[in-house]
C-alpha cells in the first residue's frame, strides 16, 4: 500500500521584539502545535512548525531579526516513525497488544488468528489558529520523496569501482565490539527461543505456529537490525568507505521443509513480512538514528546504510 509524502514549507519572516516572545509564537512552550482550521490550503491538523531559527543580529539594536521557519505538512496516509511510535499524519498510532506481547482487537480482546494488528489512534498535540498568526514570505514548498530505493546490482557496482571494499558477517558500522555475533532468525516446528550453535552464530527460533507469526517476525526483525546498527550484532553485509549494505533477504531461515525431506529455504523473507517492511523499517532507523537509510530492491535485498554528514547537517536550515 503506498503512503502519501510529506512536504516542507520554508518561510523567511522579519520582525522585532524579544527573541525569546518571536520563538514561543510559533511554538508555545516549546511544543509542536498543529493548524487549528484549513490553513494555505492544507486541511486542518496536518501542519506544524518543526523548525525556528533567529539569523545572528546585532544586540542592542531596533533592526528586524529574521527568522527562517520550517513548517511541515503531514497528511492523513503520510505514515512516518518518531523512535518506535508510528504515526498517520500527526496521530500517533500505537500498537494494541498486552505487555506481555498479546496482540489485542482493539476492545480488550485478544486478536483473531488471521486478522491484522489493530492500532490505537491517539491526538497528542494540541492546535492554534494558523491564520492568526504572521508566517512572513514563502520561499518555496519541496516534497520529501520518502525512503530512497535503489537496486542491489547498482550497490555492487559502486561498492568494487570504490577500489576499497569488504564483504563479510562483521562489520565496524557504528559501535564496534569485541564480540558480535552473527544472528539468523529460524522458521521451524521447535518451540521458540533463543540458543547458540557451534560456531557462534546466534539463532532465534520462532515456531512455525506461533500466533501472529508475522507481527512476532516483524519484531525481531527490527531488533535484529537495530542491534546490527548499534554494533551488537552482525549480519552479512558489503562495505565500503561510504557506506554498508546490510542484506537481508537472508537473514530468515524457513526450515519447516526439513521435516518432509527438504532442504531449507533461504531468501524467503519477502514471503513473511508486508509488503511494506523494508520502507518503515528504513523510516523507523532514521527516526532513531543519525543515519541516512535506503532500500536496496533486488537480489540480495536489504538496506543501504550512512552515517550523516554532521557538518552538512548542522549547517542544513532547521
Amino acid at each position: 500500500m503506498s503512503t502519501k509524502n510529506q512536504t516542507i514549507l520554508r518561510f523567511e519572516l522579519r520582525c522585532t521584539g524579544n527573541p525569546f516572545e518571536i520563538m514561543a509564537r510559533f511554538q508555545p512552550q516549546g511544543k509542536i502545535v498543529l493548524n487549528r482550521t484549513e490553513w494555505r490550503g492544507k486541511e486542518p491538523r496536518s501542519c506544524a512548525v518543526t523548525g525556528a531559527r533567529i539569523r545572528p543580529y546585532s544586540a542592542g539594536t531596533n533592526e528586524a531579526k529574521v527568522v527562517d521557519l520550517e513548517v511541515t505538512y503531514r497528511p492523513k496516509g503520510c505514515i512516518v516513525f518518531v523512535g518506535n511510535t508510528k504515526y498517520d499524519g500527526w496521530t500517533a498510532m500505537v500498537l494494541d497488544r498486552r505487555s506481555d506481547g498479546t496482540l489485542l482487537d482493539g476492545q480488550g480482546n485478544p486478536l483473531p488468528e488471521g486478522q491484522p494488528p489493530v492500532y490505537l489512534a491517539y491526538e497528542v498535540f494540541d492546535d492554534v489558529d494558523f491564520n492568526e498568526m504572521d508566517f512572513g514570505e514563502l520561499v518555496g514548498e519541496f516534497e520529501d520523496e520518502g525512503v530512497k530505493h535503489v537496486q542491489a546490482d547498482d550497490v555492487l557496482r559502486q561498492a568494487m569501482e570504490s577500489g576499497h571494499f569488504s564483504s563479510s558477517v562483521n562489520s565496524t558500522f557504528m559501535a564496534p565490539r569485541r564480540q558480535r555475533p552473527n544472528v539468523k532468525i529460524v522458521l521451524s516446528s521447535a518451540p521458540s527461543g533463543t540458543s547458540t550453535d557451534g560456531f557462534g552464530t546466534r539463532i532465534i527460533n520462532v515456531n512455525r505456529f506461533t500466533p501472529h507469526l508475522q507481527q512476532v517476525l516483524v519484531d525481531e526483525l527490527l531488533q535484529l537490525v537495530s542491534g546490527f546498527v548499534e554494533g551488537r550484532y552482525s549480519i552479512n553485509n558489503l562495505s565500503n568507505d561510504d557506506f554498508v549494505f546490510a542484506e537481508l533477504s537472508d537473514v530468515l531461515v524457513d526450515c519447516t521443509p526439513n521435516e518432509e525431506g527438504k532442504e531449507s529455504r533461504f531468501d524467503c523473507l519477502n514471503e513473511f513480512v508486508p509488503d511494506s517492511f523494508l520502507d518503515d523499517l528504513a523510516k523507523r532507523l532514521m527516526a532513531t538514528y543519525e543515519i541516512d537509510v535506503s532500500v536496496v530492491d533486488g537480489k540480495p535485498s536489504g538496506l543501504l546504510l550512512r552515517t550523516l554528514d554532521r557538518t552538512a547537517r548542522d549547517r542544513a536550515p532547521t
